[in-house]
């Protein structure tokens, strides 16, 4: 049996079941070592290329990552979740009332500089291409915030301005700023 094997028969062993990394890879290298006699297995960035892969043939199923560091594995094909683009008129309308500039940075839009529309909710969680759902940003802002969340986008984004405020020595900002990222702690927002 290849190596490989070993960590698709531990996926399904533990059907719908939430399992963390490192209880993938103590029992696989167990495994392992009562056919092998040796622990000479590498597991760590085997379920998170698996995640990535979507279904797979020989576990019949698909692995998702619900949190860091943990995994699952679901019987069945991936249910896929339409995609909902922004209509030429939307994308317009939302430029007009954005002043076209970049949201997060205020960088305006020129010949050399085409902003986007993304989703603010992403499209993969349900995010509709409506007018508000959208915000124009720069390509700079659009790859920083790819695939993030509303809530972890803007925290990620605060700690950049309360860096910047630090440097700056802006003690109000830095005082303000501060006290928005306690607000994300007390909610548990990553």
């Amino acid at each position: 049996m290849n190596k490989k094997q070993y960590i698709y028969n531990f996926f399904k062993k533990h059907p719908n079941k939430v399992v963390q990394l490192k209880e993938i890879d103590s029992a696989v290298k167990e495994d392992y070592f009562a056919d092998n006699g040796s622990y000479d297995i590498y597991v760590n960035r085997q379920p998170r290329q698996l995640v990535k892969m979507g279904y797979i043939d020989e576990l019949g199923g698909y692995i998702e990552r619900p949190s860091r560091g943990k995994f699952k594995f679901i019987k069945g094909k991936k249910k896929k979740v339409p995609k909902n683009p922004f209509s030429s008129k939307v994308k317009k309308t939302i430029k007009i009332r954005d002043g076209y500039k970049c949201q997060m940075c205020g960088v305006p839009e020129t010949t050399d500089n085409t902003l986007a529309i993304d989703h603010i909710i992403p499209e993969d969680s349900g995010g509709k291409g409506v007018l508000t759902n959208g915000i124009t940003l720069c390509t700079t802002c659009n790859n920083i915030k790819k695939n993030l969340n509303v809530t972890t986008f803007g925290k990620n984004l605060f700690k950049k301005y309360l860096a910047l405020s630090i440097t700056n020595k802006d003690t109000k900002a830095v005082s303000f700023l501060k006290e928005l990222l306690q607000v994300y702690d007390k909610h548990k927002f990553n």
